[in-house]
């Protein structure tokens, strides 16, 4: 806000400090100047927008076009898109089939293949045990005996090729892609893309920390463990490097003292193998289905000298959830593989490429075209908001959630959001306030960023949009959602008038 703004609105409500007597408006306006005079915010780049949506009408706007780094709040653009765009019925499969033929004693002469359809919640128990791998592999079991398999002439090809191999945007930092939160896509994804290494750590500052075990076991993965013992109560301070279809895992930084299975997340280098793998030792192992072949992927089945059949049989189709479970757990736990698989989905599904370029597209034109945003979305880097090199206005945000609002998806979105006082990333703020259990608000953050955007019904009944982010400030991430918090519960307490524009 410019300074001789918020002068004026000093001016016109009075001294700063609020009185429970306040109008709703007062009490608004009030808080936006509190907030705009912050030290924390003197050398900032940040805006705020709230819009009621019902009426059509902006109630503030601060800065509302500039661009600025979203972080996690641009999971909104994806979500909102992909649930727009292909529909709340939308249903992941993964499907298990072979090419050849099953001979009179019960062998089948051929390949199994697992085909991925870029399904993120494929073997992911963190969204609901019932989704282990386990479980999968009993109804493929299950399927190969009703087709009367005993055993297998062949291998287990693990197929993503629904998406292409760029499994991680390129605007992402190297600093984050071996680390769980920087996993990105996979044509056959299994367990949100992430293992965990366990360390216990030294007796004393300084001293090695010793890798204990990961889950799962991955084979052929090296870790090579630099990892030292740091302060009682320190956290998880490791780093772990590395990339896409590279085996190598470097990990740095420290666990606490004498800790023990200290739980520390990583990103997989190899989804598909694993899955393959892991088939064909249940195979051989608890189902007692002999196997000839090896474990591979169609991206490294002609380094084995395999060659893929075109032709094959479908034994068994394994059904994600139902959508709002993907777009729940991208959201709420704000999970970013969830985001990535969400737009070469897009690609894939729109553009005819499971890219990160076509999907980025295909969003791109999508809110171009049918819902003329202005200027266009151009400095999207990737589905999920963790690439520093994204920017997007509050603008472009709030026209992505009003045109979400007068959806048939709506619902799956809103209820996918963290709930003020009760889920997520909210459920510490706004307790006992006028927006607890009403306010809801997909937050975001990266290093000198926060932003939330979401929604919350107001005084007069009408529900209101509202658009934060702030770049480049000053002091902690938690004293700074301290000063966001009150600011979000006064759109929750306004009267839906407008302040200006």
């Amino acid at each position: 806000m410019p300074l001789l703004l918020v002068a004026l609105v000093i001016a016109f409500i009075g001294p700063l400090n609020a009185t429970a007597g306040d109008p709703p408006q007062a009490r608004l306006l009030r808080h936006l100047a509190l907030f705009a005079e912050d030290n924390s915010l003197q050398q900032a780049n940040w805006s705020f927008y709230v819009r009621d949506i019902t009426s059509g009408q902006d109630i503030l706007a601060r800065q509302a076009d500039h661009l600025l780094v979203p972080a996690s709040t641009q999971k909104l653009v994806t979500t909102a898109t992909a649930a727009m765009i292909l529909g709340h019925d939308h249903r992941f499969e993964t499907q298990l089939a072979h090419d050849g033929h099953i001979d009179s004693q019960g062998v089948l002469r051929g390949n199994l293949y697992i085909v991925g359809g870029g399904d993120p919640a494929f073997g992911a128990t963190q969204l609901d045990d019932s989704l282990s791998l386990e479980n999968v592999f009993v109804q493929w079991v299950s399927a190969l005996r009703e087709a009367g398999v005993t055993a297998v002439d062949g291998h287990v090809i693990a197929d993503a090729s629904v998406f292409d191999d760029e499994m991680v945007p390129r605007r992402y930092l190297w600093e984050d892609v071996g680390n769980y939160f920087g996993a990105g896509a996979s044509g056959l994804s299994v367990n949100e893309n992430e293992y965990t290494v366990y360390f216990d750590g030294g007796d004393a500052l300084g001293q090695p920390a010793r890798v204990v075990y990961t889950d799962p076991f991955i084979p052929g993965m090296e870790l090579v463990n630099e990892v030292l013992t740091g302060p009682a109560g320190s956290g998880d301070r490791v780093y772990i490097f590395g990339g896409p279809f590279i085996p190598a895992r470097r990990l740095t930084g420290t666990v606490p003292l004498a800790s023990k299975s200290f739980p520390v997340r990583g990103s997989m280098h190899d989804p598909p193998l694993l899955v393959a793998g892991t088939f064909l030792e249940y195979l051989a192992g608890e189902a007692g289905i002999e196997t000839s072949g090896l474990a591979t992927s169609l991206r490294e089945a002609s380094l084995h000298g395999i060659i893929p059949a075109e032709e094959r049989y479908v034994l068994h189709t394994w059904h994600a959830p139902d959508f709002f479970h993907i777009i729940y757990r991208a959201n709420l736990a704000s999970v970013n593989t969830y985001t990535e698989n969400l737009v070469k989905t897009l690609g894939h599904e729109v553009g005819g490429e499971g890219s990160y370029d076509t999907g980025l597209e295909v969003i791109r034109n999508y809110w171009s075209s049918q819902h003329t945003m202005e200027p266009p979305l151009r400095f999207l880097q990737d589905g999920s908001g963790l690439s520093p090199a994204n920017r997007l206005s509050a603008r472009q945000l709030m026209t992505v959630m009003e045109a979400a609002s007068h959806h048939p998806s709506f619902p799956l979105l809103i209820n996918s959001l963290p709930l003020a006082g009760y889920s997520g990333s909210m459920a510490m703020h706004l307790r006992n306030t006028s927006s607890e259990g009403r306010l809801r608000a997909k937050s975001g953050f990266l290093s000198q960023v926060m932003a939330y955007a979401g929604y919350t019904p107001m005084q007069n009944g009408n529900l209101a949009a509202f658009v934060i982010i702030i770049n480049h400030y000053e002091g902690s991430p938690a004293s700074m959602r301290q000063k966001i918090m009150p600011l979000l519960n006064t759109i929750t307490e306004h009267d839906g008038s407008p302040l200006w524009q």
